[in-house]
């Protein structure tokens, strides 16, 4: 399934509520009930108009302690493990295995030298340390392709696994930083965020919070 939607927000909902309407329900492995859509495509045309309306609203609610922005950012731009996590994005993408930094020493230089470049992707899938059937604790977002069309910056992220209510806010939110550093760097506009999400989940027990984000107006 495919949704394709101007801002931020209008994406959250559309994408929740494809899930409500057509997931199919499980049991998984926290036996928690739940509903899914494989596969499912999510474009935001242009994320910049509300980015950080989905972490707003989630922040409004006093049932949860949602990570501000400034936290949830520096999971993707700190080089450093972050001390609350088991694994934060940021070291993987700045210092693979502490031999590579994927964007200032690989993707800029690429789409400087090659625009057109379809390579410039950044992994966040070490087999090192995930390939292990006993270890739980690995990332949702596990790879990111930046591309320059017509002189703007998109980027698509890959998501093994994405709880559409409350992962997927924090996961645009940390792409849109990232597309902003490179672009800034490659002196071009960001561009569209699309998120592939292998499994698009919704928690059947949340089902009254996730409502209310469509009484939002």
């Amino acid at each position: 399934m495919e949704i394709n939607e101007k801002t931020t927000f209008e994406a959250w909902k559309s994408a929740i509520n494809a899930v409500m309407r057509d997931g199919r329900e499980f049991i998984d492995t926290n036996s928690r009930q739940c509903k899914e859509l494989v596969n499912l495509k999510v474009e935001v045309v242009a994320p910049e108009e509300d980015v950080t309306k989905p972490i707003d609203f989630l922040n409004e609610s006093d049932k949860w302690v949602y990570p501000p922005t400034d936290e949830i950012e520096n999971i993707v731009m700190t080089r450093r493990l972050a001390p609350a996590y088991n694994y934060s994005y940021g070291p993987t993408i700045f210092n693979f295995q502490g031999k590579v930094n994927q964007v200032d020493d690989f993707i800029i230089p690429l789409l400087k030298k090659d625009p057109v470049s379809r390579r410039a992707i950044i992994s966040l899938w070490d087999p090192v340390a995930y390939c292990d059937i006993n270890n739980k604790s690995v990332p949702g977002l596990i790879s990111m392709h930046f591309r320059i069309v017509e002189e703007r910056l998109n980027v698509t992220c890959i998501i093994r696994s994405n709880d559409m209510f409350f992962g997927w806010p924090a996961n645009i939110y940390q792409a849109y930083v990232l597309q902003s550093y490179i672009a800034k760097k490659l002196n071009k506009e960001a561009g569209s965020i699309t998120t592939i999400s292998l499994s698009a989940h919704l928690f059947i027990d949340q089902e009254d919070d996730i409502r209310k984000v469509f009484e939002r107006r």
